[in-house]
């Protein structure tokens, strides 16, 4: 006898309401921001557990069922007592307003890392890692909890936590749907589709999330929000702070609603307690210093009204061509300029702290045209642009620049207070090396 298969009930006796939340990364170090105030300084140190704070309250205030973290909760494997408390707080406070919670870690704050003993509320449920094998060669779906409205079970999250930090496998394939009656959440640490920006922590692909039956995907990992797919969803809600000037623009989480039709609607939430921006500068216009102290202010102002009532860092770029350009190469000009305008950011409430200036403006002269001249600048220049042209591919530019580099990076008593330079930190010198030769040989300016 042929057996017919179940169909899928496609309505929910209740509505669902979450929060999606992951790599919270609380009581980050925020290392290489170099702030010299007190004031910023003071923000800093309590921007993730700010964030954290608000992150407990929207749940409170959405009046959700749960709350999803997907994984990174602290920021190192030692996971400082003072985070581990804040965050149990955090949970407890949810738990009084019977809002459950469902974590996993990641590689940030994987299981084997230190912890302190902590008795959890009731209502966390923290996911295990490798769930191990029914039978050599086989292994165990991951955990799944089932959640109840009212005695009535209505959705199934599956998780599972990092067993260690440098997790490579395919987390993805241990997932299966518990009962497809219910609307199925997955709950994973990963790196979905090769994100360069992110180590690769246990690599999958977007076909392999969205075959395996779940009706939404909260994935933790790249700090970016981002929807990687709708029919199922496919989400990651990106980090609750910026830690970084790199990680610009809000932060926050994803508030989700599954009606009684299992319409899904998602709806992002921002969190942070300072945000990060660039702006640029062209100097092309700007013929005097006090002009361009002008538009920086100017700049400024924008930059605090985008903030909405948040402290903002940033870094301001000047770029163009033009008689500045002189002015701005001088010893002390950079350093002036933003000695005061920090003074000026830090008089406003929210503040602005302007982190550093990057100068990638030019002189008036065309380097382009001045390139092809036959002296010992346009053989410099030419030079340089064949080295930036190779740099297309990374691996030539350091093969082109780390030679001059290694008494640097590699003197044992300086490399271990320098990262090793990026494919932009190498663009960088070159472009900076560049100005230079412009400055020494080129004398009519």
């Amino acid at each position: 006898m042929e057996t017919v298969p179940k169909p899928r009930i496609l309505y929910l006796m209740k509505k669902i309401s979450f929060i999606h939340a992951s790599d919270l990364h609380i009581d980050s170090p925020f290392t290489g921001i170099g702030a010299r105030s007190e004031i910023v300084a003071e923000a800093l140190r309590s921007a993730t557990f700010d964030a954290f704070d608000a992150l407990v309250q929207l749940c409170i205030d959405k009046q959700v069922q749960f709350l999803i973290v997907s994984g990174d909760i602290y920021d190192g494997a030692d996971r400082s007592l003072r985070a581990q408390l804040k965050f149990l707080d955090g949970m407890k406070r949810l738990a009084n307003h019977n809002i459950s919670s469902f974590i996993a870690h990641g590689n940030h704050d994987s299981i084997d890392g230190w912890s302190s003993t902590i008795k959890w509320p009731d209502k966390v449920h923290i996911f295990k890692a490798d769930p191990g094998e029914t039978k050599p060669g086989e292994t165990k779906p991951v955990e799944t909890k089932t959640i109840k409205i009212n005695g009535e079970p209505v959705a199934a999250i599956s998780g599972i936590s990092y067993g260690s930090r440098n997790e490579r496998r395919n987390l993805a394939k241990k997932f299966k749907a518990a009962d497809p009656d219910l609307f199925q959440i997955g709950v994973l640490h990963c790196n979905c589709g090769g994100n360069t920006n992110h180590e690769n922590y246990a690599p999958c692909r977007l076909d392999d999330l969205t075959k395996t039956g779940f009706d939404y995907w909260a994935l933790g990992h790249v700090h970016e929000k981002k929807i990687l797919n709708k029919n199922p969803y496919v989400v990651y809600s990106g980090n609750t702070q910026g830690l970084s000037i790199r990680e610009t623009g809000e932060r926050g989480c994803y508030h989700v609603v599954v009606d009684e039709n299992r319409h899904v609607d998602i709806e992002f939430c921002p969190l942070d307690a300072i945000r990060w921006f660039t702006a640029r500068i062209d100097i092309t216009d700007i013929d005097s210093i006090d002009g361009l102290d002008i538009k920086i202010v100017k700049s400024i102002d924008r930059l605090r009204e985008q903030g909405k009532g948040r402290p903002v860092i940033c870094r301001i770029f000047l770029t163009g061509r033009g008689l500045l350009y002189k002015d701005l190469r001088q010893k002390a000009a950079v350093p002036d300029l933003l000695e005061r305008i920090r003074e000026t950011g830090l008089l406003e409430d929210p503040f602005v702290w302007v982190q550093n200036f990057e100068v990638n403006c030019r002189p008036e002269t065309d380097l382009e045209k001045r390139r092809d001249l036959n002296d010992l600048l346009g053989q410099v220049l030419r030079i340089s642009k064949n080295i930036g042209d190779a740099g297309k591919d990374s691996q030539a530019l350091k093969d082109a620049l780390m030679p001059a580099l290694c008494g640097l990076y590699e003197n044992y008593r300086i490399a271990k207070f320098l990262d090793p330079p990026s494919c932009d930190d190498l663009k960088k010198i070159l472009q900076d090396a560049e100005l230079l030769c412009v400055d020494l040989l080129e004398t009519d300016l």
